[in-house]
């Protein structure tokens, strides 16, 4: 029989203690491999791991979640970089690249991150999950990884939290290392300028139409309005800096928001309500003196488009001036002979745009002359057909800009900007008023605000005026050309 002899000068126990070494090295590692080490997103695993994980983001519950969440945070990078390669392709022509079943795991993980459940644990949990990402696309130069909308929804469940790092990081007293260095918040924010350009239009964390936005606090504002300013101060100091960004187009979206709820009365009625318009507005008027700023310290160019009728060009200043615009109608809403009328439609609406930190930025210059022009658009059109909505900017124009007097407005410097307007506004309404007041007098009465009552008998205007010093209403009187007939 053969047999396996040692040589002698091999010790037979040093052999056997060799083998069972090794025995149990390949125990342990196997034990490592199966028991110790975390799972890995390879090519061999990741069919394996995408199933796993969507086991557990199907049941749904917030143990398994969260530990999911932790392993995903490992893998991370290997995710991004296995993630297929997005061409940025405009109409569709080409056709889609082809993609290994590792890039295709790595897609569908992404897509599958998504759920609500995932990302309300994970706001919850591991706020610091969605930094991290971020990060991780800008360091390995994968902005077109389909991670955005991820980031988005957790997110909006960080915004749906008052206690959640979000607010920490941008409570209005901004003490401590988290209120100074906002970790999260600025690898976010700062680097979205970087990750946009795959987002799609509709996955960007800054995009947060209805139902979140019109629903929000006052706090929630100011930390919008902070992580807005951290995606500001991230792309003007980007090399490509650019007012035509999405995130631009998103944070002026949703700061519309800010204004929607002016003209609802009731809600003025408790000054200590967080879900007060004033304060909303008061918050979307400060972030905008600064987004103008900055805007106008990068070199933004403005322009005027005569040929454009509505927002006469496509730059910041149109935007801005139509978003004002818009503040302007929802604001003409508050008709009371209170001070609320004066306080909202002045106060907080038109006298920011002539508020000395931005008055002569050339970006500032050229919303107040288009936004001029948007109002008298408005109101010229009624001579076409009158409508409430002309008759509501007439009446915030007589609020506001009162009957036009050149001693008073040509002569005062807070006057400068506005004169044209109140002298234009003035006569249409004395050529019109009784025209309209005969044909459509629903649309007439809409046209005045509470403190300006309509004479027929005199043909005038008179409006009333409290003193608070003398405590005698002061009284003006604007002359009404006679009606010309019906107007169809």
């Amino acid at each position: 029989m053969y047999e396996f002899r040692f040589p002698v000068f091999v010790d037979p126990n040093t052999v056997n203690f060799v083998i069972a070494s090794v025995i149990a090295i390949l125990v342990l590692y196997w034990m490592k491999i199966c028991f110790i080490r975390p799972p890995r997103f390879t090519r061999y695993t990741a069919g394996k791991f995408f199933q796993q994980s969507f086991l557990y983001i199907a049941n749904g519950s917030k143990e398994e979640l969260l530990v999911l969440a932790r392993e995903l945070m490992r893998e991370i990078p290997r995710i991004v970089a296995n993630s297929p390669v997005r061409k940025r392709v405009r109409f569709g022509d080409e056709e889609p690249l082809a993609v290994s079943k590792l890039e295709g795991y790595a897609n569908n993980l992404f897509l599958l991150l998504s759920d609500p459940r995932f990302c309300d644990v994970v706001a919850e949990e591991i706020p610091t999950f969605p930094a991290y990402l971020s990060e991780e696309m800008v360091r390995l130069e994968r902005s077109d990884a389909p991670a955005h909308l991820v980031i988005r929804r957790i997110v909006i469940s960080l915004l749906a939290n008052p206690r959640s790092a979000l607010f920490v990081e941008n409570e209005w007293l901004e003490q401590g290392y988290t209120g100074e260095a906002k970790p999260i918040t600025r690898s976010i924010f700062k680097n979205w300028s970087k990750l946009e350009r795959y987002e799609g239009g509709v996955e960007s964390p800054l995009d947060l139409d209805y139902p979140h936005a019109s629903n929000w606090d006052t706090d929630t504002w100011n930390v919008y309005f902070s992580m807005a300013k951290e995606y500001i101060r991230g792309l003007t100091s980007n090399e490509y800096s650019s007012s035509d960004a999405p995130g631009v187009r998103h944070v002026l979206s949703t700061t519309e928001k800010a204004y929607e709820q002016l003209g609802d009365l009731p809600k003025y009625d408790n000054p200590f309500d967080p879900h007060n318009p004033y304060y909303h507005a008061n918050a979307a008027n400060k972030f905008l003196a600064y987004f103008i700023k900055i805007f106008d310290e990068s070199g933004e160019r403005v322009y005027f488009r005569r040929n454009d009728k509505y927002l006469f060009g496509n730059d910041l200043s149109s935007k801005i001036a139509n978003l004002i615009h818009n503040a302007v109608y929802h604001a003409s809403g508050v008709n009371t002979k209170e001070f609320r009328m004066w306080d909202v439609q002045h106060n907080l609406v038109w006298s920011p745009i002539q508020e000395y930190e931005v008055h002569d930025t050339e970006i500032m210059k050229m919303v107040r002359r288009k936004l001029r022009r948007m109002i008298w658009n408005e109101i010229s059109e009624m001579d076409r057909f009158p409508n409430y909505t002309g008759a509501r900017y007439v009446r915030f124009c007589l609020n506001v800009l009162g009957f036009y007097d050149a001693k008073t407005h040509r002569r005062d410097k807070l006057e400068k900007d506005s004169w044209a307007l109140a002298k234009v506004v003035s006569g249409w309404v004395a050529r019109n008023y009784q025209t309209i007041a005969l044909s459509h007098p629903p649309v007439a009465e809409a046209m005045l605000p509470a403190n300006i009552e309509y004479d027929p008998v005199k043909e005038i205007l008179v409006r009333t005026k409290d003193d608070s010093l003398t405590g005698i209403p002061r009284v003006k009187e604007f002359s009404l050309e006679p009606s010309r007939g019906s107007v169809s």
